[in-house]
């Protein structure tokens, strides 16, 4: 037992300072400052962090689905030949096969020409596009410029409301 002082009738460790039910309570660990309550602190804190996190990367991913464009069609199912004509720089684009679509809606695109389908047909945006409509690229028509061997020319449908999406694609002999 520990000692008392006769004249305050305190025990020795009362009378420094300290008190035995602390230390009964909370004894600390040898080299940490800390006490096991500290501990209990920490993983709440952990806890909490990662409540927070999970709750932002949640509210991310439902912001970004509720505001994502809802129009991400595909696009008409068509195929396209073409016949490209070296002695006088033309290639002519034919709608092989597939759905029928409106002339307003395909782009034929090379380079930084663009060019709708109903410019290069000389018909109405509204005048739908059926399997075996053809089209010439070449200097003397909308398109404004020769077909070079080494050319890329790209059909895309192009909506009214929404993404532009690549129907086909034609690399010159020379690409």
């Amino acid at each position: 037992m520990a000692a008392t002082d006769a004249s305050a009738g305190r025990s020795d460790e009362q009378a420094e300072g300290r008190s035995v039910t602390d230390e009964r309570r909370s004894p600390r660990t040898e080299g940490s400052p800390r006490r096991p309550n500290d501990r209990a602190v920490s993983e709440f804190a952990g806890v909490a962090i990662l409540i927070a996190i999970t709750l932002l990367v949640t509210s991310s991913v439902g912001l970004y689905v509720l505001l994502e464009d809802r129009s991400y069609g595909e696009g008409p199912d068509a195929n396209f030949t073409y016949d490209y004509v070296d002695e006088s720089s033309v290639l002519i684009v034919t709608h092989d096969r597939g759905e029928s679509f409106t002339a307003g809606n395909l782009t034929v695109r090379s380079g930084e020409t663009s060019v709708a389908w109903s410019q290069l047909a000389g018909v109405e945006n509204e005048t739908l596009i059926e399997p075996g409509a053809t089209v010439q690229l070449s200097r003397r028509n909308a398109f404004g410029r020769e077909v070079s061997p080494a050319s890329r020319v790209v059909v895309l449908y192009t909506p009214p409301a929404g993404n532009e999406t690549v129907l086909d694609t034609w690399d010159g002999p020379e690409r």
